[in-house]
């Protein structure tokens, strides 16, 4: 049983390393270098105004957008704010996933597994689906409460 046991929980503790490594890269990629593809991100809020400046698919600034609102629509301040913080953590989420599958279908391919069982048993297309899904209708409310 011992020399099951052991090369099992070594290799399980090597995928918590690597994933714990390119789960922190992800937060670095998008909590500090700001790469936000086709999102936003808040550069100045005010009582009645922020100023946003939006990306463009590949993460390269567009253009700065200053929104002004009244007295009785401010709310929506707190609301694009919520929203955008929201956005960078499911950026977060989709690169981690899409990072931790990429290695996880790679180290199974490597294995000798066929391509489609290691399609499946990575996840990469749960991976990459579930924070797509979210970040489109998060882009989209934001957009909404801009204009």
């Amino acid at each position: 049983m011992d020399d099951h046991f052991v090369p099992k929980v070594m290799k399980f503790l090597a995928f918590l390393l690597i994933a714990g490594i390119l789960i922190g890269i992800s937060y670095l990629i998008v909590y500090k270098v700001s790469f936000l593809p086709n999102g936003y991100d808040i550069v100045e809020v005010s009582d009645e105004s922020i100023s946003l400046t939006s990306f463009n698919m590949v993460g390269m600034e567009k253009k700065g957008i200053d929104a002004v609102f009244s007295e009785k629509d401010t709310w929506k301040i707190k609301a694009i704010e919520h929203e955008v913080k929201k956005q960078k953590e499911y950026l977060w989420i989709l690169f981690s996933a899409i990072s931790v599958s990429a290695f996880l279908f790679v180290y199974k391919l490597l294995i000798r597994m066929q391509f489609w069982r290691a399609v499946l048993e990575s996840n990469i297309m749960i991976a990459v689906l579930f924070p797509l899904f979210h970040l489109s209708r998060l882009v989209n409310r934001i957009s909404d409460f801009i204009s």
